[in-house]
């Protein structure tokens, strides 16, 4: 009897010991700095740790190595890695909650838990929500591609094809069907 008593002493003992080791690998106060792809000036972004593991790209190679500070995002403009911070932060390691499939609305504000998410993703052009859908996935942000893909599925949702094309062909965003033209012959 009193050998299972002084083993339920060792368990708490145990569970004490990692708390404090918990407490001490916690490491999400660090700042990590996260480098985009530009050749000829790369942006640096200071990121908090907690905020950047929302990315598995950076959750993987933190785990790979604890002491890595820098992060080279290959694929990611300055001018798009700038906005994926910016979403990071505001979420600060809180993944959102999934957007519901099939879309139900042409409104991101009631599609979306969060009102800054559907006010961030609505003021990007057309162009800039691609660039972002694209660095999302190559970062591997879930909660962000989702957001991208679920404001382009907003934007056709209810169309016919050839308003669809017209919708996702054109480049910029005034949509006077210039590039129909190119695309046809």
């Amino acid at each position: 009897y009193q050998r299972r008593v002084h083993g339920a002493d060792d368990m708490k003992t145990t569970a004490e010991e990692d708390e404090e080791l918990g407490g001490l690998d916690d490491g999400d106060e660090e700042d990590l700095t996260l480098i985009s792809c530009d050749e000829e000036n790369p942006a640096k972004f200071t990121i908090a740790k907690k905020a950047a593991m929302m990315c598995n790209l950076v959750k993987n190679i933190i785990e790979g190595d604890q002491t890595a500070k820098e992060i080279e995002i290959k694929k990611v403009s300055g001018s798009i890695l700038n906005l994926i911070v910016e979403y990071l932060n505001h979420h600060n390691g809180k993944v959102p909650a999934e957007i519901a499939k099939p879309i139900r609305s042409v409104k991101m504000e009631k599609i979306v838990e969060d009102p800054w998410d559907a006010e961030f993703i609505n003021k990007q052009t057309k162009k800039t929500i691609f660039q972002i859908i694209l660095g999302a996935n190559y970062m591997d942000i879930k909660s962000l591609l989702h957001l991208g893909c679920a404001k382009i599925a907003t934007l056709i949702k209810g169309k016919s094809p050839e308003e669809i094309k017209k919708i996702l062909g054109d480049d910029d965003d005034a949509g006077d069907g210039k590039d129909q033209k190119t695309a046809d012959s």
